[in-house]
């Protein structure tokens, strides 16, 4: 993208290393809107061709193409209901597909991939008598509530969030996970 833009080429990494950023994007765009087909092409090369996901089965196939058959193997389903506009579904690794990085952790609200604090200690807080000290569990999660108990003008790229009652969600998480 910014080959013939000189102010910005200086800031660019090998091409392997922004190849990895635009296939973490890719995969959080893929995961993020399974409704969508998707393909991703690297120097004339296809490197993910997904159809769209219209059913269970068929974002498994995707889960498993994006994350591994293994991590698809590995999966349980989750589809809890608090009421008042708060439900989680989505899919936890078994406790034995344990990652040493938190690589493999997407976290959906309202269809908006996310990174919280509350999110993260409560998943941690569900595992933690299931996994090893240091390592990490591997989940796709969707978390769908009433848009006015949610901030998403926390940081300029929309990545953090803040709940109105994140008391609340954070017992609802961990209950679901646990």
């Amino acid at each position: 993208l910014s080959y013939n833009v000189p102010a910005r080429k200086k800031f660019l990494r090998t091409e392997r290393t922004e190849f990895n950023h635009i296939e973490s994007l890719f995969k959080n765009l893929a995961l993020g809107n399974p409704a969508v087909a998707m393909r991703l092409l690297h120097n004339r090369k296809t490197i993910y061709q997904l159809p769209a996901a219209d059913s269970d089965t068929a974002m498994q196939q995707r889960l498993a193409r994006l994350c591994g058959r293994e991590f698809a193997d590995s999966l349980v389903a989750i589809d809890a209901d608090a009421g008042a506009h708060l439900a989680l579904r989505g899919w936890v690794a078994l406790p034995s597909f344990s990652r040493a990085q938190a690589d493999m952790q997407y976290f959906f609200v309202n269809g908006r991939v996310v990174r919280d604090r509350v999110i993260s200690h409560a998943v941690r807080q569900a595992y933690q008598d299931v996994l090893f000290h240091g390592r990490h569990p591997a989940f796709v999660l969707y978390l769908d509530l009433d848009p006015r108990q949610v901030d998403v003008n926390v940081h300029p790229q929309k990545h953090e969030l803040r709940f109105r009652n994140a008391r609340a969600v954070h017992d609802f998480l961990y209950r679901s996970l646990h």
